[in-house]
């Protein structure tokens, strides 16, 4: 079976509005433009350039995406759920499909590897608090709805009870760690600030 991956990426400009009171614009923008391009690397280890989405509505991140050669695909909306149905939609029928955010810092190739093997139907990576989802692995893609946003990691895991499935639940410090709120930038490299 192939596997794709997808990264959905808000516009570096208006990524990590809750980092405001700590980071300044150009701070942000600067993280932003750094965590996407860590992503993007990442994920480039694991899976073919051909086999990589980048959904988003910033040309810029589009362009980047490009030139590592990746496939680019302007975002119609402003959903993240619709945009990852988006991307899902362009993957030949039966494709399993890695969703990856963009805001895990510590990310690595292994953390990835760990969402594909054994290969089941849906893997599910949880944030910290065990609320959030940092990465989805779905086989096929549209196996379950996305279902991003508040307490997305219970309800990706009654949509996959719903077909049957028991979702893999991966819990790994490069996955969970989601750069959030000011008191995370602590567990955060210097790299991404420089």
């Amino acid at each position: 079976m192939s596997l794709w991956a997808v990264i959905p990426a808000k516009p570096a400009s208006e990524g990590k509005s809750r980092l405001a009171p700590v980071l300044s614009p150009a701070s942000r923008l600067r993280l932003n433009l750094r965590l996407f391009e860590h992503t993007l690397a990442t994920v480039s280890a694991v899976f073919a350039p051909g086999r990589i989405i980048v959904v988003s509505r910033d040309a810029a991140l589009l362009e980047i995406a490009e030139a590592a050669g990746a496939r680019g695909l302007r975002e119609r909306g402003d959903d993240l759920n619709e945009a990852l149905h988006q991307a899902a939609a362009l993957l030949p029928p039966g494709r399993g499909l890695l969703t990856v955010s963009t805001d895990l810092p510590n990310l690595t190739p292994d953390d990835l590897r760990a969402m594909l093997a054994p290969q089941g139907r849906v893997a599910i990576a949880p944030d910290r608090a065990g609320t959030g989802t940092n990465a989805l692995f779905t086989s096929p893609a549209a196996a379950i709805p996305y279902a991003f946003g508040l307490d997305s990691f219970a309800r990706h895991k009654a949509a996959a009870a719903r077909i049957g499935v028991l979702p893999r639940i991966i819990s790994r410090p490069g996955l969970a760690f989601d750069l959030d709120m000011p008191e995370d930038l602590a567990g955060c490299p210097p790299r991404f600030f420089g």
